[in-house]
């Protein structure tokens, strides 16, 4: 009992001396508020869970072993968002292939036609992604591949929509033209 109230006076005092130190050390890496504010909790919590003891709060190498733990808290943070933002990227609604027809070409051709000019794996995927408004995870679940191959096949897939729709474009110019 004894030693669980030291843990947690040294844990108060650390948080008075350093709190301050902290944020700022972990918002000089996530240049984000509330990510920082997080960081400095993550932190605090991780210095609860394995019990740190140093002689005293305002030694040198508590100060380090403190800015290491926050400074590492901040980075994984950090890298937590990235990897999030990217995910994001990848399968966001807004960065699926616009209607052809609207956006492109002034012709007859559809999006089901553009579709059905996929290979059969390319077009399972795009149906999931497009028409089914599937994730890449659910996507990748439902047609047995990895995640990261369900992002390769949708890739591949808007590229050659994209060369087909270039393709009926020049001849729907030409049609245009010897008119």
């Amino acid at each position: 009992m004894l030693k669980a109230r030291r843990q947690i006076k040294f844990i108060e005092n650390c948080y008075e001396l350093y709190e301050q130190r902290m944020y700022y050390v972990a918002y000089s890496i996530l240049h984000d508020e509330g990510k920082a504010e997080d960081a400095v909790q993550e932190a605090f919590l991780k210095l609860m869970k394995h019990e740190v003891q140093f002689d005293r709060a305002d030694s040198d190498d508590c100060k380090r072993y403190i800015i290491t733990v926050i400074r590492n808290c901040a980075i994984t943070i950090y890298n937590k968002t990235k990897k999030e933002s990217e995910y994001m990227y990848l399968t966001d609604k807004d960065e699926r292939i616009e209607s052809p027809v609207e956006d492109k070409v002034e012709s007859d051709i559809s999006w089901k036609e553009l579709m059905d000019c996929l290979p059969e794996k390319y077009y399972d995927v795009v149906e999931c992604i497009i028409i089914k408004q599937f994730s890449t995870k659910e996507t990748a679940l439902k047609l047995n591949i990895t995640e990261a191959n369900v992002r390769k096949r949708y890739e591949r897939a808007k590229q050659m929509m994209r060369n087909s729709l270039d393709e009926n474009k020049e001849l729907y110019d030409k049609s245009v033209s010897c008119q």
